[in-house]
Parts: structure tokens; C-alpha cells; sequence
């Protein structure tokens, strides 16, 4: 049997380098079923930060967070300005305001609660958090687009590949609306196209893989 570290107990082997990595992941609507199912599913490796945009009317964001609270391997987190972030949590942005991520030292994190005008006429927006993922981690950013309306998302995943991070985006078969997973596909931007059912395996995969080797990797299946 073998350790975090990957060395049999009792031996001296140095353990493995865990860089730091950033998930975001971007919904709209049909997110919070999709989100139920992969949240229950998703472990991450201990280095992993992980943040959330989900399109919804302020007066849900709180009843999201505690039913995602409920399924999820991660502490769930409301995001507020300013707040450090952990690795091992879910941070979720807030009806009426953009997410975003800045790196204050190499393995630190703030959240930023932007006022700046809408995109694609939402804020929270994709973009927004996937474009501060890429700056503050870099080639350690791996961008998930799950079933929602429009195009948001396609911004924020082109800089994410621009920086040698890895997209995931939802295949049309499970998705309520594929619209922002769709322009992903069509952009040719998404590495792979995945069923709900199988999302969270691939990201455990690449962001184990990405935390080991200190820039994404993605780990396909075979078959």
C-alpha cells in the first residue's frame, strides 16, 4: 500500500512536488442538476483550488451553495471579497458580481469581487473567472463548461489554452441546453467532450497529473 506520497510506508523516498492548481468551472441553465451529479462524484488531489460560476438569480446563490454543500466532497464557499483561498474548497461566486482569481505569492490565492459591466449580459460571468484562472495559475488551470445558453465561457477557455491549460467541456447528450458547451466544440477549443456521468473522473485524472508534474496534463481513457 502506498501514501499521498506515492512511497510504501516505512521507506524515506522524498514525496512527489504538489503544484498548485485551478479548476473553474462555468454553468448556466441546467448547471444545478449537473452540478448535483458531478460534485458528488469529484475528489480533487490536495493541491487543487477550485472555483464556481453558475448563472442564477441572487436570491438562490445561498440555497445552491448548501445543496451543493450537501452532495459535495469539497467545503462549499460562497466567495467574498478579499477572502484567501484554500485548496480543497469549492468557492462560488455570488449573484451580481464577477469572480476572479489573483496570485499573491506561488502558492496563494486571493478572491476578487468585481463590479466591472456585465459579459455576454451576466455577471457572475465565465470568462471573467477563466481569465484570472489562466493568469494566476497558468499552464495549472483546467477550465470546465457544463450545459448553459450562449457563449460564455469561450473567452475565458481560449486563454486558459493560450497558457497550456486544459478545457473540459459537457457533450450535447447530457446537457439541458448545449449552447456554451457548443461554442467551445465548434471553436475547437474543448480538449474533450464528456458526459456528465464522466466529468468528474477526467478532471480528478488531469488535475492529479497536473499537480504531480507542475503543468496540465490530460489523461484520456482508452477505449
Amino acid at each position: 500500500m502506498k501514501d499521498d506520497a506515492g512511497s510504501a510506508p516505512g521507506t524515506t523516498a522524498r514525496p512527489r512536488a504538489r503544484f498548485p492548481v485551478g479548476i473553474g468551472i462555468g454553468a448556466s441553465a441546467g448547471g444545478p442538476r449537473a452540478l448535483m451529479t458531478l460534485l458528488a462524484q469529484l475528489e480533487l488531489p490536495v493541491s487543487a483550488f477550485a472555483f464556481l460560476v453558475q448563472h442564477i438569480h441572487p436570491k438562490f446563490t445561498e440555497i445552491l451553495c448548501r445543496r451543493l454543500g450537501e452532495v459535495s466532497h469539497l467545503p462549499v464557499v460562497s466567495a467574498t471579497d478579499g477572502l484567501e483561498a484554500r485548496a480543497g474548497h469549492l468557492y462560488v461566486a455570488p449573484a451580481g458580481a464577477h469572480l476572479a482569481v489573483t496570485r499573491r505569492w506561488p502558492c496563494t490565492f486571493r478572491l476578487n469581487l468585481l463590479n466591472t459591466p456585465p459579459r455576454h449580459g451576466v455577471r457572475p460571468a465565465v470568462d471573467e473567472l477563466f481569465l484570472s484562472l489562466a493568469k494566476a495559475f497558468g499552464p495549472r488551470t483546467i477550465g470546465v463548461v457544463l450545459t448553459g445558453m450562449g457563449r460564455d465561457g469561450l473567452d475565458g477557455a481560449r486563454a486558459i489554452k493560450a497558457d497550456g491549460g486544459i478545457v473540459f467541456a459537457e457533450a450535447e447528450s447530457t446537457c439541458v441546453v448545449y449552447g456554451m458547451p457548443r461554442a467551445l466544440a465548434e471553436a475547437g477549443i474543448a480538449d474533450s467532450l464528456l458526459p456528465i456521468g464522466e466529468m468528474a473522473k477526467a478532471i480528478r485524472a488531469a488535475a492529479m497529473s497536473t499537480a504531480e508534474h507542475g503543468a496540465a496534463v490530460l489523461v484520456r481513457s482508452g477505449g
